[in-house]
């Protein structure tokens, strides 16, 4: 099943390393893992989502999401074109929500203040960040120029398909297309927070970002999994504003 979804400009990582976030980076293709034993607290700067059973009912002191401020123009109008491949109807409506949550993040005050500020060993800084500071890791998600599709056009492009396999890959990619394959295994029981932080990593894989293949402490501090964290953690927060 084939489908073109091209979806309004709207405000706007993985689950825990444990399961979700953990993919492997091979010269052929690079997967997404569930096997890794990592934290899913991978900085200081990324949101627990896990309940605390000591917090009673109440009235909630967040004000969400703030967008404008001095967020630049281009994440306010940050958007998704992409195409599904072997979907079903309620499959293509988590995508939908996550990509809704990816643009509302993308365009709040925190996710550049959590991306700016970012840091590995006592430095603002990301692992395997290609030579970019942070400030220009932020513009470059900003700017949405793929490898593939190199043209600022502000908007994630992307093919995504599903498929099934028993093994505990989540999903992968390889450098030569746009594809993202999403394992069925684990996008079933996905929230839309999960999903958009899943989406968020491999599609930064397709702005040329990279990691180690196998499971190490700092692999947690590169940009596609220290950005698919904050992604699922953002998502999870502003999930109902």
């Amino acid at each position: 099943m084939k489908k073109l979804l091209f979806l309004p400009c709207l405000f706007v990582f993985f689950t825990s390393c444990e399961k979700n976030l953990d993919c492997q980076n091979p010269n052929a293709a690079q997967k997404q893992d569930s096997s890794s034993t990592a934290s899913s607290g991978c900085t200081s700067s990324t949101t627990d989502t896990s309940p605390d059973s000591t917090d009673g009912p109440g009235p909630t002191t967040d004000p969400g999401p703030v967008s404008g401020g001095d967020v630049p123009p281009e994440a306010l109008v940050f958007d998704a074109k992409f195409q599904l491949f072997n979907f079903q109807t309620e499959d293509e409506a988590k995508v939908d929500k996550a990509i809704e949550l990816i643009k509302k993040v993308v365009g709040s005050q925190e996710f550049k203040d959590k991306v700016l500020n970012f840091s590995y060993n006592g430095k603002k800084q990301f692992v395997d960040n290609n030579g970019l500071t942070n400030e220009q890791i932020y513009q470059t998600l900003l700017d949405g120029k793929e490898e593939l599709l190199p043209e600022k056009d502000h908007e994630m492009d992307l093919e995504l398909e599903l498929y099934y396999s028993r093994s505990s890959t989540v999903g992968y990619t390889t450098p030569g297309e746009l594809r993202i394959y999403m394992n069925t295994k684990f996008f079933y029981y996905y929230t839309p927070s999960e999903v958009a932080g899943n989406l968020f990593h491999e599609w930064t894989h397709k702005l040329g970002f990279d990691h180690d293949a196998n499971y190490s402490v700092s692999r947690d501090y590169s940009v596609p999994y220290g950005l698919g964290y904050l992604m699922r953690d953002l998502s999870e927060k502003y999930k109902n504003e």
